[in-house]
Formats: structure tokens, sequence, C-alpha cells
């Protein structure tokens, strides 16, 4: 297994190489990348591998969310590899990405929620654990409906812009709690959890679609 996983929507992107065991290699990309860079930036991750084109057996991509020409840029990419190499893709939602760096211990996933900004007043969530009920998949709401939900001390990972940073932990201080400001628990690196993460995707012969999850 030697996949290539490409995610250009988070704040801090990566490319990496990730075997069976290990990250072979990585680059973390700034999203004002140019377009032009990209392909050098993949070439010279290859070569720290000591790895050639025809060697990658799968590619990974991030489809979202995230900014708008990031996401289309990786999508892209990942398709032209796959058809060029004849290889298999998988699509990863951000969110679970998220969700397997907060898995410990027996991988029991713990009682948080997945933040991440899209607009001034929008943005994306999602329940894990006990919150699972309220947003079983990754849900485009209001900053507004979002806030009127807490009902308690909750913790939350994700991107958040600062003005949802702060709104949210003048939200906590009505609570009494600060667990909404502290961006906990702590998360794996994306280096210790690849491996087994990208061992668990369904890799095919598709065409990836770009996820931006809004429903109006």
């Amino acid at each position: 297994m030697r996949i290539l996983y490409i995610d250009l929507a988070s704040n801090k992107g990566l490319l990496a190489l990730v075997t069976e065991k290990s990250v072979t290699a990585s680059d973390h990309v700034d999203q004002r990348m140019g377009d032009q860079e990209l392909m050098p930036r993949v070439e010279a991750l290859l070569q720290i591998a000591n790895c050639k084109w025809d060697d990658l057996t799968q590619i990974a991509c991030v489809i979202g969310p995230g900014g708008f020409m990031s996401i289309r840029v990786g999508v892209a990419l990942a398709n032209t590899l796959a058809d060029q190499l004849g290889i298999p893709v998988a699509g990863v939602h951000l969110s679970d990405v998220y969700a397997e760096r907060m898995q410990k211990g027996k991988r029991k996933k713990q009682d948080v929620v997945w933040l991440h900004s899209t607009k001034k007043t929008e943005l994306f969530v999602r329940g894990f654990g006990d919150y699972k009920k309220q947003w079983p998949e990754a849900t485009h709401v209001t900053l507004e409906d979002f806030l009127q939900s807490i009902k308690k001390p909750m913790q939350w990972i994700g991107e958040l812009i600062p003005e949802h940073r702060t709104a949210i932990a003048s939200a906590a201080e009505v609570h009494g709690s600060t667990a909404l400001t502290t961006g906990e628990p702590p998360l794996l690196s994306l280096e210790e959890i690849l491996p087994n993460f990208m061992q668990h995707q369904e890799f095919k012969q598709q065409i990836l679609e770009p996820w931006y999850g809004r429903g109006w």
C-alpha cells in the first residue's frame, strides 16, 4: 500500500505518502499556494520517499469542507492522477479525519462536537458520542441556531474563525465552563493516524465530487 494523501481543504493542508505502517513523507501546504506549485510539491514528495508514480497504489483526497477553490483543486488533482495512473481513489470528509484523531485507548469516540466555520454567520457541526443523536452527520447551521442549542458545557474540535471562537466562548461563560474555548480533547497527529485510517477507506474507480455541504 502506497497512498498519496491530498488535503487542500484544511487550514493546515497536507500532502503525504502513506504505507500500512507509516507516513514516509509529508509536506504541509498553505491554502494560498498557487496551482502551479502543486505538482512540483507532489513530485518532491515522491523523491523524498524514493517513490515513483507507478509505485502508487491508491489516492485519498479530503473532499470538504473548506475553501471553494481549494477543494476543487484538490479533488481535480486526485481525479486526474487516479485516472492517469489507473488506480482507485477515496474521498474523505474532514470531520472523519478529526474523528480518527480523537480516538484513544479502546477507540471509543468522546462526547465532543466537530465545528468548521464556513461564513461569519454559518458553520458546519457534527456530533460524536452523546452529541451524535443531535448532529449525526456534518450539518450546515447558522451560528445563532448553534449557540441556542448549547444547553450544557460542550467540548469541541475543528477549525473556527476568530469571530466564532469569541461567540462560542461567550456562550460557554453563560454555562460557567471554559471547555468550549480549549479545543479539547487533545488530538493525535496526522502522522499517527493516517496509516490505520487509510486502511479503512473505500478505494474504488470513481470520480470524486467536492463536498460543500450547504443546503441553502
